[in-house]
């Protein structure tokens, strides 16, 4: 479960790794990374953040209304989400921003 809040900053946040992953696992943690990207859902490989902390995510190419990609290079950085772990709980930062969501229903340890 997502918790309403994000928290603002933690102090001694070290790079963690999922300690079990399954299909309801990586589903809230699609939709926790969407949340911080301010889009919807990504998808996540079966085995993000079972052997990195860190998981890098492309932006989606623009496409016009019939689904065509547009004429143009569009050169934008791709985002990274780190997993971290404080004091027992998991969270989620979206390293461009710094913003971080708490995991209340995930597992992980330190990397």
């Amino acid at each position: 479960m997502l918790s309403n809040c994000a928290a603002t900053e933690l102090s001694q946040n070290t790079p963690a790794l999922l300690e079990q992953s399954s299909a309801d696992t990586r589903l809230l943690l699609e939709s926790t990374i969407g949340d911080l990207l301010n889009s919807q859902p990504v998808k996540l490989a079966d085995n993000a953040f079972t052997e990195k902390s860190t998981v890098i995510i492309e932006r989606s190419q623009p496409k016009d209304s019939r689904g065509n990609l547009l004429d143009g290079r569009e050169i934008r950085p791709a985002d990274t989400v780190t997993l971290l772990t404080e004091d027992g709980k998991c969270y989620l930062k979206h390293d461009q921003s710094g913003s971080i969501k708490l995991l209340d229903s995930i597992s992980c340890k330190a990397k």
